[in-house]
């Protein structure tokens, strides 16, 4: 006999949730023209989520990678570990990464009489209101803040020596040097079984209706695929020069136009984030890794030349001789799928190295071609949704972008007159004209039900304009009293310093080999209760 319990369990069965979240498609073949970050994590995606299709790679070892990208964001970290299945500890040993809570970013106004002006852009939520109330700043706003400020991270030594982790409720992204992931990549995307062909393609081969009929390559190779993916960086070989498909440029936004890339030693000082120092002419990137610091001076040629750059960031970071100048451009395609040819990263878009966005855009890339592959080249509906998905992503980061370069006024140069009296801010207006209305805006998690809908997660939403519109000092009229009482604030700040007393460096945490020696990465990845799971695309 069916008890009342037996019709409860039918009433409330959630089995029609278990959909495929990456739908089958009858194409069969795809070609990734570019390996790189970009094509590498497209490949491993694809064989991951869509195992039916045959991928294969085609990349050219006469063709050096630009990798203007190591500061990442938080995306990445369930990305790998979860979505791509990639093992935490040979990752660890492998690449060598260290770990970033954010951004430090000394920006917005003019320096104290102590030489400082900075403030943190964490992933952790805080007491963004009652740190701008009762300090005047948001660097009290959240134990992550404090631990940025201390160079420290959320692993603590008990009196007995003992070490107890709160990684997995601190999210956290990764700092990785661009050749380390690159070769694991490629050796990840080798041991999956998935084709690497080493040529070069000098011709894109169109057919009568101008989609792509096959590559042509140096070694006299015709590749013919259901769909190319262009990886090919800012050649855009397929999308751009081939389909001539339309470019959008970003310059009323973002004039920066190149970085000029160096590093320095670090003397084992290894922050736990990545700094944006405000230069002349743009600004600085410092991104720790384990023995050194990478650098990018990004500015605009407009205002600078190589010698005035090379001379600011030798004066401002120690004098250094190798360098290099990577050159690029902010704006994106009208369509990242175009007949059938769909691009990822650079070959479709770039905004700046400012955020650190460039391959949380190729994840974001990755992961709307899986869950809305098309049927077919005449799934219209499918191919509209992607393109529309991945556009509104993209002019959001600009418009996000542009609110750095708009209220930044912490030098009075010629370069920062014009960011502060031109920068076109666009759909952001409405932001930073709410926020002066009703802040913070996370107070009514405004971003869900907006253009910003796509990006209301970890980073980029609402709390992330708080972050920004606090820090950089945009609120026009005196702060809202929040409900909670001074005592009740410096209560909290006390055990944030407190905790941030006991806690390691990374210095500290790779020296003793802790991440391994101890479990912690174990304990990381085993425990199904973390940020890292909850977030899992």
């Amino acid at each position: 006999m069916t008890s009342t319990a037996d019709h409860i369990d039918s009433a409330f069965d959630l089995s029609y949730l278990d959909f495929p979240k990456c739908p089958k498609t009858e194409i069969k073949t795809i070609g990734i023209l570019g390996g790189g970050t970009a094509g590498y994590l497209t490949a491993l995606a694809l064989k991951k989520l869509h195992p039916g299709i045959k991928t294969s790679v085609i990349e050219s070892s006469k063709i050096p990678v630009i990798g203007v990208g190591e500061s990442t964001t938080t995306e990445i970290v369930p990305f790998l570990h979860r979505t791509l299945g990639i093992d935490p500890q040979t990752f660890f040993h492998e690449v060598q990464p260290t770990l970033k809570l954010g951004i430090r970013f000394d920006w917005g106004c003019p320096k104290d009489e102590n030489g400082d002006y900075h403030f943190n852009f964490n992933f952790f939520a805080g007491h963004q209101q009652e740190s701008y109330y009762y300090e005047d700043s948001i660097n009290n706003a959240n134990w992550a803040s404090v631990l940025m400020d201390a160079k420290k991270i959320p692993v603590v030594r008990e009196k007995d020596g003992s070490l107890t982790s709160l990684l997995p409720s601190i999210p956290f992204s990764y700092h990785i040097d661009n050749k380390n992931l690159i070769r694991f990549l490629n050796k990840t995307v080798k041991q999956r079984g998935i084709e690497i062909l080493d040529a070069e393609v000098v011709k894109v081969n169109l057919d009568d209706k101008e989609f792509v009929s096959s590559l042509e390559t140096d070694d006299g190779q015709k590749l013919s695929f259901d769909l190319y993916i262009d990886c090919s960086g800012f050649r855009s070989k397929i999308l751009g020069q081939a389909l001539k498909t339309e470019f959008i440029p970003f310059n009323s936004t973002l004039i920066n136009n190149r970085a000029l890339t160096f590093d320095t030693p670090n003397n084992n000082v290894i922050a736990p984030y990545t700094a944006c120092t405000t230069m002349n002419n743009g600004w600085c990137w410092t991104i720790p890794m384990r023995g050194e610091n990478h650098h990018g001076y990004v500015h605009s040629t407009l205002y600078c030349d190589e010698a005035t750059a090379l001379a600011e960031a030798r004066a401002k970071f120690g004098h250094f001789e190798n360098y290099k100048m990577v050159e690029f451009r902010s704006g994106r395609h009208a369509q990242a799928w175009n007949k059938n040819v769909f691009a990822i990263g650079n070959a479709y878009a770039f905004v700046e190295p400012l955020e650190s966005t460039a391959i949380q855009t190729a994840v974001h890339s990755i992961m709307t071609m899986c869950k809305l592959m098309p049927n077919n080249h005449s799934d219209y509906a499918s191919i509209a949704g992607i393109n529309q998905e991945i556009a509104a992503t993209w002019d959001t980061f600009r418009w996000f972008l542009g609110i750095h370069y708009k209220y930044n006024k912490q030098l009075d140069t010629p370069y920062w007159k014009w960011c502060n009296e031109n920068t076109n801010i666009g759909d952001a207006q409405m932001v930073v004209d709410l926020f002066n209305q009703r802040p913070p805006l996370s107070a009514s998690n405004f971003g869900t039900n907006s253009p910003y809908t796509a990006l209301e997660a970890l980073v980029f939403n609402s709390y992330s304009y708080d972050t920004l519109l606090y820090g950089q000092k945009v609120l026009s009229k005196p702060p809202v009293k929040p409900a909670m009482s001074k005592e009740e604030y410096l209560s909290r700040t006390y055990s944030y310093q407190e905790l941030t007393k006991k806690a390691l460096t990374l210095h500290e945490l790779f020296e003793g080999d802790h991440l391994f020696e101890d479990e912690l990465l174990e304990q990381l990845f085993d425990d199904p209760d973390t940020w890292i799971v909850e977030t899992e695309a």
